[in-house]
């Protein structure tokens, strides 16, 4: 079987083969760097855990964040600082590299990493800026599922100023949500239930398009693909945690996935996602895109009908933890084959043959806290990245990076986007993630189960955040 190859093996793969890679959080290559060489890593927020990756890994990481002291909300554009900042550095890690194939590979689009790559003469693999650019807005997916003749909530694209609540709740019902073409982790989005929610919106989005449509619920499935030119593999769908008052995020924003908890959705409604997925993927080819990529559902709990909403052309926060879980279970990382595929090391029809062991059920769930909306905030208590306790007081066990480094359902993992001591964290920024193998989300109602939230509590009271002013 393809994706149960023994991690030698898949490490054999990868012989000769040095890697640089761009990402959001330096913790992000952990699912990764097990089976591939992956010797330098370009991100844009900063952790402690850098550096204990750095000694136990050998892996150089560089990152916006170390410089600037702040982590801000959303802010991938940072990815393009992060070469001219140590422009230096980077290229002398290239030169050491160079009796090696160097190849650079991209999570997020950066221009300025691309630009690297062509200066510097090391393959790239990552897809053209501009066509992430295109696909980062709403309106062309939008179009392709109605061409597609896939499920489409009854939307449109207004500008809320020139209607009025009445007339759009009296089309669509009282529930509604609007979004503008672009945003991330719901910057972009409204909830409107009522003619006040209605007018907050209009002052918010202005003379702005927006695309309203009805909201149907809470429970948001996310899903992993990989997009190749004869097929696309599918990975195990998640429930996607948005909006959880637990970590300080309102309605719309991201904070976390459950893969455990996908088994208590309708498994119609999973298969359809699969479904919707492939065909998306072939839409996607259809335009040059290759690779990774992530879609966004919301349920329809009176009819388990799944309307796809929003694509992520790029990793997602829940690629993260299905890599860590995968490999745990002894699999080929759906981002492993990935790279391979891209590198000519693995061909797509090998992984479209096996592409059903890519469905099978992970376990892991995932939960970012944030930051407060209302200021900036300083971490003023060190936090220890590691593996704690999920009961007592939640201490510190021992140290870890990986899910295999947990010893049963009574511990988590914490070690994503860990902020150093004295961190500057914008209002919404994400403050840390941690991970475990308990589910997290009562789908029945669409809540947190209550072990989560205690442990959200006893990790935001370790980092003892205080307000502190802009620098």
């Amino acid at each position: 079987m393809l994706l149960r190859r023994s991690a030698q093996s898949v490490r054999d793969l990868f012989r000769g083969v040095w890697i640089g890679w761009l990402c959001r959080g330096g913790y992000y290559c952990l699912g990764l760097s097990a089976l591939c060489p992956i010797r330098l890593v370009l991100c844009v927020d900063d952790s402690p855990v850098d550096d204990i990756i750095g000694q136990r890994e050998g892996i150089r990481i560089f990152s916006q964040g170390r410089i600037t002291g702040r982590r801000l909300e959303g802010n991938d554009s940072a990815a393009n600082e992060i070469v001219p900042s140590c422009r230096a550095e980077i290229e002398a890690e290239l030169r050491h590299a160079a009796a090696k194939r160097v190849v650079l590979a991209a999570s997020i689009a950066s221009r300025t990493f691309s630009a690297l790559a062509a200066d510097t003469g090391c393959e790239l693999i990552a897809n053209p800026p501009d066509l992430v650019d295109l696909l980062n807005d709403k309106g062309p997916f939008l179009a392709a599922i109605e061409e597609l003749g896939l499920p489409r909530l009854p939307g449109r694209w207004v500008r809320l100023s020139g209607r009025r609540y009445g007339e759009l709740a009296g089309e669509m019902g009282a529930r509604l949500v609007a979004q503008l073409a672009r945003g991330t982790s719901g910057s972009g989005t409204a909830f409107i239930e009522s003619e006040a929610d209605y007018e907050a919106a209009g002052l918010r989005f202005g003379e702005r398009d927006v695309w309203i449509a009805p909201d149907v619920g809470e429970i948001s499935i996310n899903v992993n693909a990989l997009a190749f030119s004869s097929g696309t593999a599918v990975s195990y769908p998640s429930v996607q945690l948005e909006g959880l008052q637990m970590v300080h995020a309102r309605r719309g924003m991201y904070c976390g996935n459950d893969y455990l908890a996908t088994a208590d959705l309708p498994s119609a409604s999973v298969d359809d996602v699969v479904e919707q997925t492939a065909r998306i993927g072939a839409w996607l080819t259809s335009l040059g895109y290759r690779g990774l990529f992530g879609l966004d559902f919301v349920l329809d709990p009176a009819s388990s009908r799944a309307y796809a909403v929003d694509l992520n052309p790029r990793w997602q926060g829940s690629t993260v933890p299905l890599t860590l879980a995968e490999y745990k279970a002894g699999r080929l990382p759906l981002a492993v084959a990935d790279l391979a595929c891209r590198l000519g090391l693995l061909s797509e029809a090998e992984v479209l043959r096996n592409r059903d062991e890519f469905l099978e059920p992970v376990r892991v769930s995932h939960v970012s806290l944030r930051c407060r909306e209302s200021s900036w905030w300083r971490v003023t208590s060190a936090l220890q990245p590691g593996i704690y306790s999920l009961s007592g007081e939640g201490d510190f066990l021992r140290e870890g990076l990986r899910l295999n480094d947990l010893e049963g359902s009574g511990e988590m993992l914490v070690i994503g986007g860990v902020p150093r001591l004295g961190a500057l964290l914008a209002p919404k920024s994400h403050a840390l993630r941690f991970s475990s193998e308990r589910q997290v989300m009562d789908v029945a109602t669409a809540r947190p189960l209550e072990w989560s939230v205690t442990a959200a509590q006893r990790l935001y009271a370790s980092m003892a955040l205080v307000p502190a002013p802009a620098e």
